[in-house]
């Protein structure tokens, strides 16, 4: 796994931590390399929550077979314009659907 962009910190050159933690507060990644080996990321904290949400999703199978069968269906020009949907909606709603 590659480092990812943003700013490297060498653990041993004591860097300032509230520089660190500005960084990340502007949206940057910093890298926090100790003994020549990189052992943490400091990233923002939407960053993470991000992160969280996709391993949710990624976790689901069930989701990720439907969003792969709904992509097929895309590429394959299986669509419905929003119209047609409205129009659904609205046909469903007269019977009480």
């Amino acid at each position: 796994m590659s480092e990812p962009a943003g700013t490297t910190v060498q653990a041993e050159d004591q860097p300032s931590w509230v520089d660190v933690v500005r960084r990340t507060e502007h949206g940057e990644t910093v890298s926090v390399v100790a003994h020549g080996k990189h052992v943490a990321d400091l990233v923002p904290s939407g960053e993470l929550e991000r992160l969280r949400e996709t391993i949710d999703v990624l976790s689901d199978t069930d989701l990720v077979r439907d969003l792969a069968e709904g992509l097929a269906d895309a590429r394959a020009g299986r669509v419905f314009s929003s119209a047609d949907i409205a129009a659904d909606l609205a046909a469903r709603h007269d019977v009480g659907e």
